[in-house]
This record gives C-alpha cells, sequence and structure tokens, in this order.
C-alpha cells in the first residue's frame, strides 16, 4: 500500500508524476484497442483525464488544501492505483469503465479542492477596522472562481451531492427549516445559540408542543443538528452555547437556501446574502450594501449578518407592513462585534399600527446608541420576543409594558444606564424567559418581585440589584412563590463601601422555589456563606455558578445539619473568587455527583497571582483531587 502521508507532503510533485503515468497508460492503451473499439473515443476520454487534472494544476489549487488534505490524498491514491492498474493491463473488465471510473475519480477530487473553505476565510467580520477592505477582496476572489468556472463545479460535485444526502435524511420540515438558516452567517462565524432560536420561534420554523414550549424544541433542534456533527461546538463541549459551520457543509446549505428561495444571496458575492428581495421574502443587511431594496412591503424578516452601522429612515419601517422579524442586533458570540445607530433609534417610531397584529420577534441586542425606547414598541400586541440585551446606552423603556400580553421573552440585561423597570410586567401572563429584571430605588421601579409571583409560566429569570436597591422587608423571600422557576441569576452591582454594608444585609433573607435547577450569583456582596446558600434549602440544584464577589468559602461553619447534607449539582463553576480557597477534596466531599468543574482565577495569593485554575470533567477518568 503507498504511503498516503508521504504522498501528501509532496503535493505539487504529485500531479505531474500522475499526468506522466498518465501519459504512459494511454499510449498502452491505443496500442491495445481492440477491434471495434472507437480509437477517437479512447483519445477524447483520455484526452478529458489530462486536462482536468492539468487543470487542477494550474489554477494551482493543491497548496489552498489544508483541513481536507487526509481525505484529498486519499482520493489520489485511489487515482493513481486505478491508473497502475490500466498501464499494467490488471483491469479483467472493459478498459472503458476504468477510464470512467479515473474520470469520476478526478472529478470528486478537484471538487474537494474547488470546495471554498477559503473565500472568507482571512476575513473577521466582527470588529475589524476597514471591513470595506475585506470585502473587496472577498469579491474579488468569488469572481475570480466565477471567471474560472468552479463555482458551478462545486455545486455539482460528488462531494457535495454526498453532504446533500445528510440533509435530506434529516426528518422533518423544521429541522431543515433550522439547517438552512445558517447558510447566511459568514464562513467560520461563531454564532450563539439563543439569538438563533429565538429566530426560529419568529420565523415560525418552530413551535411550541403540548410537553415543551418553543424555545425547548429549539434546544432539542440545536442539540440534533450538533450530535450529528452538522454543526459543531464552540468551546467547552460541556457548556457550548454558541457553534461553528463546516465550511464545505455551509457551502451545501447556501445552494439549497438559494434553490428554495429562503434567502437571495448576491450575484457579486455568492457566498453572502443580500437585500434583494425580489424573489424571496428575507432581507439579510450586509457590508456596504443599500439597505433599502425594491419589494420592502412583503418583507418577512430583515436579519442583520454584519453591518456594523445601521442607518434607517423612519419611512422605512413604516413600509415594512408585513415583517414578523426584525433582528437588527448581534447574533455573533463575542461582545466586541459592535453594531451603532445614527439617530438614537428615533427609526423605531416608524412602527406604527400596521405591524401591531403580525410583529413577533424586535432584537437590538448590543446596539450602541439607543437611548430610549419609543412608547409604540410596547404597543405591538403580537409581539413575543423582544431582546434588548447590551444597549450600553439604553436609560429609559415606556412607562407601561401591560400590552405585551403574549410576551414570551424580554431581555434587558446588560442594560447598566437603565433607571428602572415599567409598571406591569405582572399582567404578562405568557412571560417565560426574563432577564435583566432591575431592582433600582422604589420610585424608578414600580415593579417588584413580588409581582412576578404572578407569572405561571416563568422558567428563568435574571435580577440586577443596582448600586440604589432599595428592597421591600423579605422582598426576597418572595422569589420561592414563583413556583414554574427553573433557572435564577442574581447579579449585584458594584457598590461604595458605605452602601455595602446595607446591600450585603438585604441579601441574607432569600428563598428559592424547590424545582430551583440553575443558579448563577454574580458579585455577591458576602463574605461568609449565607444560610440561604446550601443543599438542604436548594435540594433540586443541578449547576451552581459563582463568579465575582467577596463570598471567601461555602463551609457553613458550626452547622452540622447543612454540612451533613450533599450537594446534588452536577455542574459547578467557581470563578473571579480572589478571597476563596478551595480544597478539591472537600470539593469531592461535598458534592459527589459533580460531574464539571471550572475553578478560575480563585483564591489572590499575592496580586495578581491565584491559584492553579482547574477545568475538570468527570468523562476524562481522572480523579478530581488530583488535578
Amino acid at each position: 500500500m503507498r504511503n498516503v502521508t508521504s504522498t501528501s507532503r509532496n503535493a505539487e510533485k504529485f500531479l505531474p508524476k500522475l499526468l506522466d503515468r498518465l501519459g504512459k497508460a494511454k499510449a498502452k492503451a491505443v496500442a491495445h484497442i481492440k477491434p471495434g473499439d472507437d480509437q477517437e473515443v479512447v483519445l477524447s476520454r483520455f484526452k478529458k483525464i489530462e486536462d482536468e487534472l492539468q487543470r487542477m494544476e494550474d489554477l494551482k489549487l493543491l497548496p489552498r488544501v489544508t483541513l481536507w488534505e487526509h481525505t484529498l490524498f486519499s482520493q489520489f491514491t485511489v487515482l493513481e492505483r486505478l491508473v497502475d492498474k490500466l498501464f499494467l493491463g490488471d483491469d479483467e473488465s472493459n478498459p472503458f469503465n476504468s477510464l470512467e471510473a479515473i474520470t469520476d475519480q478526478i472529478k470528486a477530487s478537484i471538487s474537494l479542492v474547488q470546495l471554498p473553505s477559503y473565500p472568507e476565510r482571512s476575513l473577521e467580520f466582527t470588529h475589524r477596522s476597514q471591513p470595506e477592505s475585506s470585502l473587496t477582496a472577498v469579491k474579488k476572489l468569488s469572481k475570480e472562481l466565477s471567471q474560472k468556472g468552479l463555482e458551478k463545479g462545486i455545486y455539482e460535485s460528488r462531494a457535495m451531492a454526498n453532504l446533500r444526502r445528510s440533509y435530506e435524511h434529516l426528518e422533518g420540515t423544521e429541522l431543515r427549516l433550522c439547517f438552512l438558516s445558517f447558510s447566511i452567517f459568514p464562513e467560520e462565524s461563531v454564532i450563539k445559540k439563543r439569538p438563533l432560536i429565538y429566530w426560529w420561534i419568529g420565523e415560525g420554523f418552530i413551535t411550541a408542543t403540548q410537553d415543551k414550549t418553543a424555545e425547548e424544541v429549539g434546544e432539542e433542534i440545536f442539540g440534533k443538528l450538533m450530535k450529528q456533527g452538522l454543526i459543531q461546538p464552540h468551546g467547552n463541549v460541556n457548556l457550548s452555547t454558541s457553534c461553528t459551520l463546516h465550511p464545505w457543509i455551509r457551502c451545501m446549505l447556501i445552494g439549497l437556501a438559494r434553490d428554495a428561495l429562503l434567502f437571495h444571496f448576491d450575484s457579486d458575492w455568492p457566498w453572502m446574502p443580500s437585500c434583494q428581495v425580489s424573489l424571496c421574502r428575507r432581507a439579510c443587511l450586509v457590508f456596504d450594501q443599500n439597505q433599502t431594496s425594491p419589494g420592502e412591503e412583503d418583507l418577512f424578516t430583515v436579519f442583520n449578518v454584519n453591518s456594523n452601522y445601521l442607518s434607517f429612515k423612519r419611512e422605512w419601517l413604516s413600509k415594512l407592513k408585513k415583517v414578523v422579524v426584525l433582528q437588527l442586533g448581534r447574533w455573533q458570540s463575542s461582545p466586541m462585534h459592535h453594531i451603532e445607530v445614527d439617530d438614537e433609534g428615533l427609526f423605531l417610531k416608524g412602527i406604527g399600527a400596521q405591524h401591531y397584529l403580525s410583529f413577533k420577534y424586535l432584537s437590538l441586542r448590543g446596539i450602541s446608541g439607543i437611548t430610549r425606547i419609543p412608547s409604540c414598541i410596547f404597543n405591538i400586541i403580537s409581539l413575543e420576543i423582544l431582546d434588548l440585551r447590551a444597549c450600553h446606552n439604553l436609560e429609559t423603556l415606556p412607562s407601561d409594558i401591560s400590552s405585551l400580553r403574549k410576551l414570551t421573552h424580554l431581555d434587558i440585561s446588560e442594560c447598566y444606564l437603565l433607571e428602572g423597570m415599567p409598571k406591569g410586567i405582572g399582567k404578562l401572563s405568557s412571560l417565560q424567559v426574563l432577564k435583566g429584571f432591575l431592582i433600582a430605588n422604589l420610585i424608578n421601579t414600580p415593579s417588584r418581585l413580588g409581582d412576578l409571583a404572578k407569572l405561571k409560566k416563568l422558567r428563568r429569570l435574571s435580577i440586577y440589584i443596582g448600586n440604589e436597591a432599595v428592597m421591600h422587608d423579605n422582598e426576597f423571600e418572595t422569589l420561592k412563590e414563583i413556583s414554574s422557576l427553573r433557572r435564577l441569576k442574581i447579579s449585584w452591582a458594584v457598590v461604595s463601601p458605605e452602601s455595602r454594608g446595607k446591600i450585603a444585609h438585604q441579601s441574607l433573607d432569600f428563598s428559592f422555589p424547590p424545582d430551583l435547577e440553575k443558579l448563577d450569583l454574580q458579585g455577591i456582596p458576602l463574605k461568609e456563606v449565607p444560610p440561604w446558600l446550601n443543599p438542604r434549602q436548594l435540594t433540586n440544584i443541578k449547576k451552581l455558578y459563582i463568579r465575582g464577589g467577596e463570598l471567601c468559602s461555602l463551609d457553613h461553619a458550626g452547622e452540622e445539619t447543612v454540612t451533613d447534607c450533599k450537594w446534588r449539582v452536577e455542574i459547578l463553576r467557581l470563578k473571579y473568587l480572589s478571597n476563596m480557597k478551595i480544597e478539591l477534596t472537600e470539593v469531592e466531599v461535598q458534592f459527589p455527583h459533580l460531574l464539571y468543574l471550572e475553578k478560575v482565577k480563585c483564591h489572590e495569593i499575592e496580586k495578581d497571582k491565584y491559584e492553579k485554575n482547574i477545568f475538570w470533567s468527570k468523562s476524562q477518568g481522572q480523579k478530581l483531587s488530583n488535578c
């Protein structure tokens, strides 16, 4: 057997060698043509094979192959054997069959090196200072591929046909539609799971079932695509909330989505979608493209793929009479991706009565420059998802949100300039997810924690205790009344030393619903472990995250009734706890069900020097105390 590895090390020498051997095989084949065979046909087929191989060499495609090197040279090894077989006369079958097999193998090899694993590989569609130069480079390469006739070959190749079969084997329309949605993302993008699922819900690709919410259905689909290898987890597999897409799969999806008229892909830049809507009802905002186009009145979705600067006139929104999804904000995993508007978000006032019955999903996530949300947004009675996360300039919300009775998701987390909560949150009877509930002074927070007990479908809640927080007596004890709650995050603002004692005292009396599964504490101002942070009260917790703050230990010193009870936690993340010294032997004892531990920058030994970071997984087989 030939050594594939040694062959792959001499990629540029391989093709001339193969062409030479093919020439000798042709001479022998012609010399032994049997009576009745057509010499012209044989010669034309050899010529076709030689042309294809010569084309591969002339285009210098082999040096571009990196990720697919092993697969490519495995195919070349098969090709070499076929040529040898023909040359040595070992093939007892018709030589025409050998020629057909060789031709097919060459096409498969060429399609492999032609697949566009590189059009945007040098680009970062995030926070480049000069995106225009990158855009020009991609368009130039795209034009080059088209002129060389490679694009058609890519989509008609055997390799692409095999990938299409993986798509065809997916069960159900909703799974296929969700998978096709990945076609619009630039190559090598890290795609955040949550905005993706929100988009699927808004589009109607997924809906709630009798047993599951729409978001749970989305989680299941995301998991299926991950399990089948159609998308890859980004970062830690145990905690991954983002994914990436293999370039080949992305290429296949572009062809399928284009054929299905799901999106329009730019003729000058065929690897990216566009805002042109002549044949489809979804527009994508991309670098340097006009953000308006004919047919806007029929648009169903507007999705910001990688436009960093949004400049809209108010009239633009008023034209989108049938729009259901307006995803203008960030979908990227990196918080460094920057988007800004030029009018403080005044274009949002273009939303009018024509949108009130159809609009389902609005995302302004991560957009800078928006200082206030106009009251018309809170009049969209059909709205199901409102994502305002990380709008860092946002100061004011409309005073009353009670009209949004269909709202299932409200995210106003990381809006650190926000002054307070609107009234009426307790009337949002469909609400399942509420992130960024702000506890401020009594004047700016007419909605209090007690109002949330009325929300019988609320499953996920994050609370931000501001630096001016004033809490009613025993206010946090009302948390236990939210019986549907499964995930809870509590964050404390950085406060002055004068206020720290008051906030810390107010943080002692917490109670939690019995079926809580995840607790995330960020910036906890207490040094000693509070009485509520114990396994006897948190009996069903599977995930416990503690990040930042003053906490020194998780031990309840002298409280035997607590220390004798063991945690049922499976995932434990402890980060940026400079006061906390963690004994791994104690962790093993107190957390016997632990599957994963993450310890980062804990116990500051001296300035900016911490104990060793630990990333431990039980699946690796190593005992925790040996880390």
